[in-house]
């Protein structure tokens, strides 16, 4: 399956644009995009069905910061590991900051079952909301 089912049963990615007939790397890649905005702006414990879904509070991460850190990393990394299987070899890593509004940056790595590479940047806003942008994409071969 290369779209989320939300994506299927409304037929458009989170910005308005229209599924593709074919999923291909951008289709994909674009998918992964919207699911894990959708990931890190959850927060566990809201779904009773999927209790770990998520991460965890976001403002006592903030109030541990630099040293919470590490602590989120870890989240974000197991997180889209148990609920992103279209990302595989996932690596996250703390990134130098681009956005004054921004209290964390985040770079998260991975790879398609296609085998092609992804980047994406994950910015933690200081109200707490993730917003998660394609940096870049590398087909392999």
């Amino acid at each position: 399956m290369h779209h989320t089912l939300f994506e299927i049963l409304t037929g458009q990615y989170a910005d308005g644009t229209s599924l593709p007939a074919r999923a291909d790397i951008v289709a994909v890649s674009n998918s992964i995009r919207d699911h894990l905005g959708r990931l890190l702006n959850a927060r566990q414990g809201t779904l009773r069905h999927l209790p770990d879904y998520g991460l965890p509070d976001i403002a006592q991460i903030y109030h541990g910061l630099p040293y919470s850190v590490d602590e989120l990393v870890e989240a974000i990394r197991d997180s889209i590991l148990k609920y992103e299987p279209r990302l595989q070899q996932v690596e996250v890593r703390n990134a130098p900051l681009s956005r004054g509004d921004a209290v964390l940056r985040l770079e998260v790595i991975g790879t398609l079952h296609s085998g092609d590479h992804v980047l994406f940047e994950t910015v933690f806003l200081s109200e707490g909301l993730a917003t998660v942008r394609e940096l870049k994409r590398q087909r392999e071969g």
